[in-house]
């Protein structure tokens, strides 16, 4: 039974790690995704990962879940995306506010959006382990936010993620401030006090000095808001303040995307819809840089073919470059999905279609890298370790399997052979010799106690039945 028990467990751990082994199978490579907007764009390691949308007709776009490696240069005419919708089932939806975070900076951290099959907003947290294709939804301590959409998230050194704003379930728009611990996974509702007005679709930024700028942003009831004053956040005292802003002032725009300059002194907004929702902007419009010394708007001297202005889009920076993905207001047939922009240069930018990765490990100014002591990886970060691990630990499960089988087979052989009788086995039975010991004691009706001691060898069959029977015969006495 024991011996069965362990086959059984045997069983138990191939299947696991074959399980292991499918979870980390090849990507579809080479995919065509769908026009889309109001998707995520993450970048974590050297993978730019996109998630959910809305595409044409409104209908969900193909792929759901996929990313570009973007460790080696790319030319925007061929790039390679890689398809893990297979591999990670996420349910389709858009307006999901998503971004980095964890222990260890490499998990994907997606709060509220909207369903694309039954147009719910969820209060949800999911989790996307990047390291070993995992999907989760942790428990998180403290009183979640209602269902919300159109935030844009911002991490800080710490962990915490900070979620302004945003339209929720009530259909109404909200100003409150909530922070997701993404190492402790706790909830906390923060000061509201001198918030600006509720909003939606607006651009934030995070600042070296722990401040969290707000840039624009929508409200039905108020319109699109001027970019003449924006919000000022600081993580470090919880407090709000207004800043006007001056120079060569942008229009009003929502649908923004905004990132940090690589001298960490500028913010570079793009793109965007005006006050009205189908009012698209002009490409000579569509780009403006905030210096946060002093809040003096500027537009830059840009190159290049500039191409048409995206609204729902997402950006962030990938080394050198400003990296627009996707969004409305283009045409797949004669625009590309990623647009490059070159700001290393902040005497002029230049539009590319190429981009050239001079280091192993793409930095990321627009989001702050999350630096503890201590990781929670316990088998390194390398996730080819876990492909080898997995393949090795399926073999190894394979033979254990397989050479277990064997031997069940082999003794449940060996005790049926056993269980027969053999004639072989009872002529080379050991002979005893047999004595009679009279003991009166021991024995009231004077029977006899008859010892069997081994003695010499007997070579014949009647001899043998002779004893039996003198032994027979001495108990019947």
């Amino acid at each position: 039974m024991m011996f069965l028990n362990n086959f059984l467990i045997n069983i138990i751990i191939f299947g696991i790690l074959f399980q292991l082994l499918v979870e980390v199978k090849p990507q579809d490579s080479n995919i065509k995704p769908d026009l889309r907007n109001a998707h995520t764009a993450t970048l974590i390691d050297n993978k730019l990962y996109i998630l959910g949308g809305i595409g044409s007709d409104n209908i969900p776009p193909y792929p759901t879940f996929f990313y570009l490696d973007v460790s080696d240069s790319s030319d925007t005419n061929g790039l390679e995306w890689h398809d893990l919708t297979n591999i990670i089932s996420i349910p389709p939806n858009m307006y999901v506010a998503a971004i980095k975070g964890g222990a260890n900076n490499k998990t994907l951290f997606l709060y509220g959006g909207e369903a694309l099959n039954d147009q719910s907003l969820s209060n949800l947290v999911f989790t996307y382990d990047t390291q070993y294709n995992t999907r989760m939804t942790p428990i998180i301590t403290g009183t979640p936010p209602i269902g919300k959409i159109s935030i844009t998230p911002v991490i800080d050194y710490n962990g915490l993620i900070y979620l302004f704003g945003g339209y929720s379930t009530d259909s109404i728009y909200t100003n409150d401030m909530f922070i997701l611990d993404s190492i402790n996974l706790s909830w906390k509702n923060a000061s509201s006090i001198n918030a600006p007005i509720p909003r939606a679709s607006y651009g934030a930024v995070f600042l070296p000095n722990k401040n969290i700028i707000y840039i624009g942003g929508y409200n039905e009831n108020v319109g699109v808001f001027s970019l003449n004053e924006v919000y000022i956040y600081n993580t470090l005292n919880s407090t709000w303040t207004t800043q006007t802003t001056y120079g060569s002032i942008p229009s009003a725009r929502y649908s923004i995307s905004s990132v940090l300059s690589l001298d960490n002194q500028k913010i570079i907004v793009y793109g965007g819809y005006g006050p009205n929702f189908s009012q698209s902007i002009n490409p000579e419009d569509s780009l403006y840089v905030l210096n946060t010394s002093n809040f003096n708007w500027y537009i830059p001297k840009v190159v290049g073919n500039m191409p048409p202005t995206r609204a729902f889009h997402r950006s962030l920076l990938i080394e050198n470059y400003m990296v627009i993905t996707f969004g409305q207001g283009y045409a797949q047939e004669t625009d590309k999905d990623i647009l490059l922009l070159d700001i290393s240069n902040d005497n002029e930018y230049i539009w590319k279609t190429s981009f050239n990765n001079n280091n192993s490990t793409p930095t990321i100014t627009s989001t702050p890298q999350v630096t503890l002591p201590i990781s929670l990886d316990p088998l390194g970060s390398e996730k080819e370790n876990i492909i080898v691990g997995a393949i090795i630990g399926s073999a190894l499960g394979i033979a254990i399997t397989l050479g277990s089988f064997f031997i069940y087979k082999r003794k449940k052989h060996i005790k049926k052979q056993d269980k027969k009788p053999s004639t072989q086995n009872i002529n080379n039975v050991q002979p005893q010799e047999i004595l009679h010991i009279s003991s009166e004691k021991d024995n009231p009706h004077n029977d006899r106690e008859i010892l069997l001691i081994p003695g010499n060898t007997i070579q014949q069959n009647d001899e043998r039945n002779e004893a039996l029977n003198e032994v027979i015969v001495s108990i019947n006495k």
